[in-house]
């Protein structure tokens, strides 16, 4: 497992979107990619700590946003009220009022429709990237990863590997969804 780490919250992103390029151009194929390319997962660091996790990890898709957390019934009642009160001023009071009043009870209410987080993985990335930072993460052989980390290593904050025991490899896929 390989984490490198870059300073900024959308970094990781670009400098994944350079190699593939450069490696692309270095084949002569605008769809060349090398097998780590197909495999790497994405981890953004919110300044408030909130974590986006998108990619590839372990061979599962995953797609959290830790910072899109809205109450479903919230809205609901939001907008049924705002469009109580909108009545007053007419048809265009209704439209706004029903707006308004959705997004202010989606977001003051408690949230009801959250993301089912892998816990174990959510955990150590947590304790790889820091605030206001990304990374791009592989989980793959040592040969993979060697690659991944000679092309995105150079201009990255850190980078971390670990070998994974077969225990860490079966928790970290137990806690991930059954479905890629």
């Amino acid at each position: 497992m390989a984490v490198v780490q870059f300073d900024g919250e959308g970094t990781a992103v670009e400098r994944y979107a350079a190699a593939k390029d450069q490696y692309a151009a270095a084949q002569e194929r605008r769809d060349a990619a090398a097998p780590w390319m197909k495999e790497v997962g994405f981890v953004e660091r919110h300044h408030n700590g909130h974590l986006l996790v998108r990619g590839l990890f372990a061979g599962h898709y995953l797609d959290v946003d830790e910072s899109d957390h809205v109450s479903e019934k919230g809205a609901g009642e939001g907008a049924a009220g705002g469009a109580l009160v909108g009545v007053l001023i007419g048809p265009p009071g209704i439209a706004l009022g029903f707006v308004i009043g959705g997004i202010s009870g989606a977001l003051a209410a408690t949230p009801t429709d959250t993301e089912s987080e892998p816990d174990a993985l959510a955990e150590q990335l947590r304790a790889a990237v820091p605030p206001s930072s990304s990374a791009v993460v592989l989980i793959a052989g040592a040969p993979d990863v060697d690659e991944m980390v000679a092309a995105l290593g150079e201009n990255a904050q850190g980078v971390i590997r670990h070998t994974l025991s077969a225990e860490q490899t079966a928790a970290l896929e137990a806690s991930l969804p059954s479905a890629p």
